[in-house]
């Protein structure tokens, strides 16, 4: 996942929502959104790692991962980031356990940044924060650097939810909410520690072309009673291919 806006109001009817997008090799094997057979989840699945990029549990706690580029460009941990979003998902310990169990071993992973909630409390933490912080109600964007780091495919998602939000609610498949694929100026993109030629592409909210883009989009509408969860997979093109819908 490498893209998210978190729109946290705790005193509205739906407290949480969110549209997140996955970029990856199109080549990497993945299934789509699924009720786990073993597991309380519904979520994708990477088939290289085993693990997930973002996930709900049937009792609607969910948690979502980016990764982190400064600094962090070709280092590989022991183990996968994805295992993170399975293991908060598939045991019940408290946000404030699990993070404490992750900081202590904080190491063992590549960068990334974690989200962790449910509709009461939205908890972030990330390898050059691993202190966290609990989110205070608003919008908030997460893509490859920290919490809200201003980058402006970030800053448009925040827009965008500020005007659209109630689609998230609705179920809308429009898909304007983190839709872009207009990359940003030369003189915006940050440094990352990547190509120049590959921060313009990446810059796009939405990355189209062969090799790597986006690859799903994913939509989650949370309340204290029930969760409405959307994934959409998208072609080269950056259009929509075929969606599953869950309602917890």
């Amino acid at each position: 996942m490498c893209l998210a806006v978190i729109d946290y109001q705790p005193d509205r009817t739906v407290p949480v929502r969110i549209v997140t997008n996955r970029d990856e090799f199109r080549d990497r094997p993945a299934r789509d959104m699924h009720l786990w057979p073993d597991q309380p989840i519904v979520a994708g699945q990477d088939l290289k790692a085993g693990g997930t990029w973002m996930g709900v549990t049937t009792d609607r706690r969910f948690a979502l991962l980016t990764n982190i580029r400064p600094g962090y460009v070709g280092v590989q941990g022991e183990r996968s980031r994805g295992d993170l979003v399975v293991s908060f998902l598939a045991h019940q310990d408290t946000i404030e356990t699990f993070h404490a169990n992750i900081r202590a071993e904080i190491q063992n992973y590549a960068g990334f940044n974690l989200l962790l909630g449910d509709a009461r409390r939205v908890f972030w933490f990330s390898s050059d924060h691993p202190d966290g912080q609990w989110l205070a109600p608003g919008i908030h964007a997460l893509s490859n650097d920290a919490l809200n780091t201003p980058w402006p495919k970030t800053e448009l998602a925040r827009e965008q939810m500020v005007q659209q939000g109630q689609q998230v609610d609705q179920g809308s498949t429009q898909h304007t909410i983190l839709g872009s694929t207009q990359t940003a100026p030369i003189a915006s993109l940050p440094n990352t520690g990547i190509p120049p030629d590959w921060e313009a592409r990446l810059s796009a909210q939405t990355i189209i072309g062969e090799g790597y883009g986006t690859r799903t989009r994913t939509q989650l509408a949370l309340s204290h009673d029930q969760a409405l969860l959307i994934e959409t997979q998208l072609n080269t093109a950056g259009k929509s291919e075929r969606e599953v819908r869950f309602t917890l």
